[in-house]
């Protein structure tokens, strides 16, 4: 019997192409409000699932054979007609079950694995969510799916919490799922998931992990007094979350800074009911500053090998040495 050969993973960074797109996304949505356009919703959602498409293909499948697919996804997320998001989620999905599919030719048993399933929803959820656009309530539940997930990793490594997959995550999935229907839930999302995660052994060390958390749990609870679910989960969810499991997966050296950014984003949030005028500059210079964290990753050397150049360099260094 052929014994089946073991392919290699050779990862890029595929997710800076995308932040690049979120930028200018946030960009446009940011110039819409002076303008008085009415896409500024559009383009600043827009922004956010450019974040999400970029790292769900880096963390979970990063391989350069599905180059065409991950092009593709971005070429279709980049058009800002919302049946091409459709498109775009389709072959986001498309190289999921790829990968998965792929995953004994690269020599894991996909049986011991573990099953995010949170994370691994949220492809096909998009494509729910975008057919059924303009329901931007509804475009938050991919959102809420991938970067609750994904965050359930930076949070058991960061603060000791439990490092809950798959049906152990049921009750985050039923709070994402029921407070689309039932709005009233939202504020509660960060209690029902703090709660799921926690274990005795939780640790209080790293600021910039108990910032995030406090700011899933904290900012949806002010909304029941302050209003506006929307922006509660944009500014003290999405911002946060992506801001903290971002720079801790690419730039990890720099991830005890970020709590500076989480502050901003969640007083942006807060300002916008006493000073909606300068409420955004708060949340401008939160992403600046999360840009300035992981610029290790804009080099075109990082792009192709998936790394920050300073893992590169450590890497050559340790080679060099004696």
């Amino acid at each position: 019997m052929k014994k089946s050969e073991i392919k290699e993973i050779e990862p890029w960074g595929v997710n800076i192409p995308f932040i690049f797109l979120a930028i200018a996304y946030w960009a446009l949505g940011s110039l819409s409000l002076p303008l008085n356009w009415s896409y500024h919703p559009y383009f600043m959602m827009l922004g956010a699932y450019a974040l999400y498409f970029g790292m769900i293909q880096r963390l979970f499948f990063p391989a350069k054979n599905y180059l065409a697919l991950h092009i593709a996804s971005l070429i279709f997320l980049a058009i800002p007609i919302h049946y091409f998001q459709i498109i775009a989620s389709v072959a986001l999905a498309i190289t999921e079950v790829k990968a998965l599919l792929d995953l004994r030719s690269y020599g894991y048993n996909a049986k011991k694995l573990p099953i995010n399933a949170l994370v691994l929803s949220s492809p096909f959820a998009s494509i729910i969510a975008w057919l059924l656009y303009p329901n931007y309530w509804l475009l938050i539940t991919p959102l809420l799916l991938y970067i609750l997930g994904v965050n359930v990793g930076v949070f058991s490594v960061n603060l000791r919490t439990r490092p809950v997959f798959g049906l152990y995550q049921l009750p985050i999935f039923l709070i994402i799922i029921l407070s689309y229907f039932f709005p009233i839930l939202f504020p509660f999302i960060g209690v029902v998931y703090f709660l799921t995660i926690y274990r005795k052994t939780f640790t209080f060390k790293n600021t910039s992990a108990i910032s995030s958390l406090l700011s899933l749990i904290v900012i949806p609870l002010l909304s029941l007094y302050f209003g506006d679910f929307v922006h509660a989960f944009t500014l003290g969810i999405m911002s946060t979350l992506f801001f903290s499991c971002i720079t801790y997966s690419t730039s990890r050296y720099n991830y005890d800074k970020i709590v500076i950014s989480i502050i901003l984003s969640d007083l942006a949030y807060i300002l916008r009911f006493f000073y909606f005028e300068i409420s955004g500059i708060f949340w401008v210079i939160a992403v600046l500053y999360f840009l300035y964290l992981i610029r290790d990753n804009f080099y075109l050397t990082s792009i192709k090998l998936g790394l920050s150049m300073r893992f590169i360099r450590m890497q050559k260094e340790n080679r060099e040495s004696p």
